[in-house]
């Protein structure tokens, strides 16, 4: 098949989740087989610079494309829009009104976009797009293309629950709940990470706008990044929190750092939390905080540090570190919401506690930094489940891509897929 994937976040550098996400999703594409062209259009909601390079090599110099803004006058028209419907959103939640937090849903897509997509001399058999907020990107291409919406998230009333904590900002996008359903009916098919998302969506479709048609709801979430589990699990009293600088994070570890840290280093005095990503640039210096910034190769940080924590408390998704310990064949210890989208039956080298149940985080840790035993047989058992939850997400995807509820995808056993080519990651620095 010959597929298009139009995304305004680059993946060369993938320094952020999202982009880890759509860059492996890319690689999935390309390992089932189908010709692959990567289209990508710069938004102001995404403004990191593409690696032109990188992005040409790994695509190929005809499949790699970018699109412009359009002419002069088009971008200050567009410009002066967004200026006035932002000033305009911050007057209403200054008085007040629930409404200043919206965005519409095709704000942000540019027609110029549109008329380019339009005029590629190529016939897909598959358009994928990342995110509702670009769906208007699917009108572009004809009927017979099998057009696909990867969501990554749920966007409507986000920021409702960052608001209710005192919070007016760090929610990124939130949309009502009939825009996201009509971006979410100009595909044939919506991807959601997870289970829970998927049936949030058909909930939300069945009850805003009635009689519409609506689309299908698959389920296909992040592939993990696999080589080979980290060899040596023999470094004792530290563990790994890997984050971005975004909201949700800066609370779930301002929360870790003032009630679990405290337990563990009572029982373990020389332990040491290790901080990899931009969530560095903001957390304070404490006598057992070590600061890894950005990382070429998480891998090599987990060698370092054989033990994942994940204390998330707060927004939505699957959480990308989790898959990442899993990949390199770590254990973690989690919150509940941390581990939301993981089943149970990928759970092996998991250990769930509740959110908030600050004396069972600090247990478990205290537990498994001094059993280098223990961090071992946990580990492998999650990098087996990395790599069938691989086989997995390769299935779905390949269903999804094809349109037919029977295609599947059986991975031999001793050919499952993984990254080959695998790129070193970055730590992330956004959602």
């Amino acid at each position: 098949m010959k597929v298009a994937l139009v995304s305004m976040t680059p993946v060369f550098p993938a320094k952020a989740g999202h982009s880890v996400r759509i860059l492996q999703l890319c690689k999935a594409i390309k390992a089932l087989g189908h010709e692959l062209t990567f289209v990508h259009v710069t938004s102001k909601l995404d403004t990191q610079k593409p690696d032109t390079a990188s992005h040409v090599a790994f695509f190929g110099t005809q499949h790699y494309l970018h699109l412009d803004n359009g002419p002069r006058r088009a971008r200050a028209a567009f410009w002066l829009r967004g200026k006035l419907r932002r000033r305009w959103r911050k007057i209403l939640g200054g008085l007040g009104y629930d409404h200043g937090h919206y965005s519409r849903l095709d704000e942000n897509w540019r027609e110029a976009w549109t008329h380019q997509l339009r005029a590629m001399d190529r016939r897909f058999d598959a358009v994928l797009v990342e995110y509702a907020f670009n769906s208007r990107a699917l009108d572009a291409f004809p009927a017979s293309t099998r057009k696909l919406l990867d969501t990554h998230d749920a966007f409507a009333d986000r920021h409702r629950p960052f608001v209710a904590r005192g919070f007016r900002k760090g929610y990124w996008v939130s949309l009502t709940p009939e825009d996201e359903n009509r971006g979410l009916r100009r595909a044939d098919a919506a991807i959601a990470i997870q289970a829970q998302e998927a049936e949030h969506f058909r909930e939300q479709l069945a009850m805003h706008g009635a009689g519409e048609r609506n689309p299908e709801i698959a389920v296909v979430s992040h592939f993990i990044g696999l080589e080979q589990p980290v060899p040596d699990h023999s470094a004792d009293n530290a563990a790994l929190y890997v984050g971005t600088n975004m909201l949700s994070n800066q609370i779930s570890l301002r929360q870790f750092l003032e009630q679990v840290l405290p337990r563990v280093v009572s029982a373990v005095p020389d332990f040491k939390l290790r901080l990899a990503g931009s969530i560095c640039n903001w957390a304070p210096d404490l006598p057992h905080v070590e600061k890894l910034g950005f990382v070429d190769d998480l891998r090599l940080a987990f060698a370092r540090t054989p033990l994942s924590v994940n204390p998330t408390v707060a927004g939505t998704g699957i959480n990308i570190k989790l898959l990442d310990a899993m990949g390199a064949g770590v254990p973690t210890v989690s919150t509940a919401t941390g581990a939301r989208g993981l089943g149970m039956e990928f759970r092996n080298g998991l250990l769930v506690v509740p959110d908030h149940d600050h004396d069972a985080f600090a247990e478990h840790i205290i537990r498994l930094s001094k059993d280098a035993g223990l961090r071992r047989s946990l580990g492998l058992a999650a990098f087996v489940d990395a790599q069938r939850w691989n086989e997995a997400q390769l299935a779905a995807l390949d269903r999804c891509l094809r349109g037919d509820a029977y295609a599947e995808v059986v991975p031999s056993r001793h050919n499952r897929w993984r990254d080959p080519a695998r790129e070193p990651l970055s730590a992330p620095t956004a959602a």
